[in-house]
C-alpha cells in the first residue's frame, strides 16, 4: 500500500508544479494584470531553444569520446548543465524581449518580466516533470485499489515490483520535494526575466550577464550538492531565491513612487530617442 502521506505529497508537488501557476497566470492575464503575450512569449522562446538547441548540444557533447569521461563526473556533468542552462535561457530571454516583447518601440515593463517568467517556468515544469508526476500519482490510487496483481499483469511482474518499491520506499517527503523546488525555481525565473528586461531598457549588458552568472551559480551548485540528499539541494535553491529576491528584486519591481518615476523616465527617454532616430530627416538628392 501507498502511504497516505505518499499521496497527499504528490497531490502537493503537482499542485505546486502544474495547477497553481497555470491557474495563477491565466487568472492574472485575464483580469489585465499581466499580458497574454508576454505569458506566451516565455513558454514559446523556452519550449523552442531548449527543443531544437539546449537538448541537441547536450546530446551531440555526451556522444563525443574525448567528453564523456569528464562529462559523466560529478563536476562535469554539473559544469555542462550549468552552462548550457544559464547560456540558452538567457539567450531566450534576451531574444524574447528583444524579438517580440520589445518590436516595434514597444517599452518592456516590469509586469512583462513577471508574465514571460511565469511563461517560462511552466514550460520548464513540463520539460523536467512531464506526466511522471501524474502517472505516479495514478499508479499509487490503482496500487491502493487493485493491488500489485492486476498491474503485474499488464505490466509485467518486474516493473511491477520495481514501480511499488519505489512508490512504497520513497520517504513521503521526498515526493513534496519537487513541489517546493518548482516554487523557489519559479521566484528565480522569473527575478532572472527581470534582470535581462532590466538590461534590454537601459540598453545595459551588465543585468544579462548577472542573470547568466546568477542561474549557472544556481544550477551548478544544485548539481553538485545533489549527492548529499535531496533536501541538501532544495536548501540551496531556496537560499539562491532569497538572495535574487531580496537583492535585484526590489530595483527590478519599485514599490516607492520616486523609484517607478525614475524607471518611467528611463523608458519615455529610450522611446524618446528612438523616435527622433526614425523622424531624422534624410538629406535630399540636391544637398548631398
Amino acid at each position: 500500500m501507498v502511504s497516505v502521506g505518499s499521496i497527499l505529497a504528490m497531490i502537493f508537488t503537482l499542485t505546486a508544479a502544474f495547477f497553481l501557476p497555470i491557474i495563477g497566470a491565466v487568472v492574472l492575464c485575464a483580469a489585465g494584470k499581466l499580458s497574454w503575450r508576454s505569458l506566451i512569449t516565455g513558454f514559446f522562446f523556452y519550449a523552442v531553444l531548449q527543443a531544437l538547441f539546449r537538448l541537441p548540444v547536450l546530446w551531440l557533447l555526451y556522444k563525443i569520446p574525448a567528453v564523456q569521461s569528464f562529462a559523466y563526473s560529478l563536476v562535469g556533468n554539473a559544469l555542462l548543465m550549468a552552462i548550457t542552462t544559464a547560456f540558452f535561457e538567457t539567450a531566450a530571454r534576451f531574444l524574447g524581449g528583444r524579438l517580440v516583447l520589445g518590436r516595434k518601440g514597444r517599452s518592456i515593463t516590469p509586469s512583462d518580466s513577471i508574465g514571460y517568467g511565469l511563461g517560462h517556468s511552466i514550460a520548464e515544469t513540463f520539460f523536467l516533470m512531464g506526466l511522471s508526476y501524474f502517472g505516479n500519482l495514478m499508479l499509487a490510487f490503482a496500487i491502493n485499489q487493485n493491488g500489485l496483481s492486476n498491474y503485474s499483469e499488464v505490466f509485467g511482474q518486474e516493473a511491477a515490483v520495481q514501480v511499488y518499491q519505489v512508490l512504497t520506499g520513497t520517504p513521503a517527503l521526498e515526493f513534496a520535494a519537487g513541489g517546493v523546488e518548482r516554487i523557489f525555481y519559479t521566484i528565480i525565473q522569473i527575478v532572472l526575466t527581470g534582470l535581462v528586461f532590466h538590461g534590454l531598457r537601459r540598453r545595459s549588458m551588465k543585468p544579462v550577464l548577472l542573470a547568466a552568472l546568477a542561474h549557472f551559480l544556481t544550477v551548478f551548485g544544485t548539481a553538485v550538492l545533489q549527492p548529499h540528499g535531496v533536501w541538501v539541494g532544495e536548501v540551496y535553491i531556496f537560499l539562491m531565491a532569497m538572495v535574487l529576491l531580496l537583492g535585484p528584486a526590489p530595483m527590478l519591481w519599485p514599490r516607492k513612487k520616486g523609484d517607478a518615476a525614475v524607471q518611467e523616465t528611463e523608458v519615455s527617454e529610450n522611446r524618446e530617442e528612438e523616435t527622433q532616430e526614425e523622424a531624422e530627416p534624410q538629406p535630399s538628392p540636391e544637398e548631398k
